[in-house]
């Protein structure tokens, strides 16, 4: 098992892509920290996880009550010690045009998707020092790097995010910490029923390439392995966003065209 008994803390962790990486960190040997507002949800997870025959502590919270975080890592240490790996997955979506968009979902997102997020990892910063070692796992996203219509908040958060790391990565390199951020394109989810419309209210639809994306779990298994690979940078995705990818390194002009060409839907 990769993870025998190392520690990863989830956030973001009662459905989707956080609750298939409970599962697959734990079929890995991992002990889970399971974080996320529902606590029944999260309970759930935890249940389902612990058959796997490793310790799963249930810490509900909310990310944007910045105020919590100490107190939820002192309980996560005092429970086990210390924290392997943090994979930082909370967040959520947007679809709306940028003129429409009220200023407070900007500001709503960005507390959830960014800001958060950076106080967190300025929490768990001195305790990875102090260890010698840790692994960020920020869970950014395809739209971080190619923002399309509709979703242009959720992209700039994602692009935030993206650069946030990047240094985060450089300052630690020679400390043992090391960053895996992660690209998911299209998955299989219930992210844009929950994004948030130029309201604030939930958009309530679901996509139709993410109706047809990837496997959570297949997706879960991917990022469990860039981790062990200690990659610094993973993508995974359907062929649209590879090639999307592609372009956009190969011919920037060619990718912002065909991105215009992107139905408003």
């Amino acid at each position: 098992m990769k993870f025998i008994n190392q520690v990863v803390w989830i956030t973001g962790a009662s459905s989707g892509i956080g609750e298939a990486l409970a599962h697959a960190f734990a079929q890995e040997g991992a002990h889970l920290v399971l974080s996320a507002r529902r606590e029944s949800e999260l309970q759930r997870v935890a249940n389902q996880c612990q058959t796997y025959g490793h310790s799963v502590l249930v810490l509900p919270f909310d990310m944007v009550q910045l105020e919590l975080h100490d107190a939820m890592l002192e309980q996560v240490l005092s429970t086990f010690g210390r924290v392997d790996i943090m994979v930082l997955n909370a967040g959520i979506s947007q679809r709306s045009f940028v003129e429409d968009t009220q200023f407070d979902v900007y500001r709503k997102l960005f507390e959830i998707n960014f800001f958060s997020i950076v106080s967190l990892t300025q929490k768990l910063l001195p305790v990875f020092k102090k260890q010698g070692s840790g692994t960020f796992v920020p869970i950014a996203s395809v739209a971080g790097r190619i923002s399309t219509p509709r979703r242009g908040a959720y992209g700039a958060s994602k692009h935030a995010l993206i650069g946030l790391f990047d240094a985060v990565r450089a300052e630690v390199h020679d400390l043992g910490i090391k960053v895996c951020t992660i690209l998911p394109g299209y998955i299989k989810t219930n992210i844009s029923l929950h994004a948030m419309n130029e309201h604030g209210q939930a958009y309530g639809k679901m996509d139709p390439n993410q109706a047809k994306g990837l496997d959570p779990n297949i997706t879960a298994k991917g990022i469990v392995q860039a981790v062990f690979l200690q990659k610094n940078e993973y993508f995974i995705g359907g062929k649209l966003e590879a090639l999307g990818l592609f372009v956009k390194r190969l011919s920037p002009s060619l990718l912002f065209w065909m991105i215009r060409k992107i139905k408003n839907t």
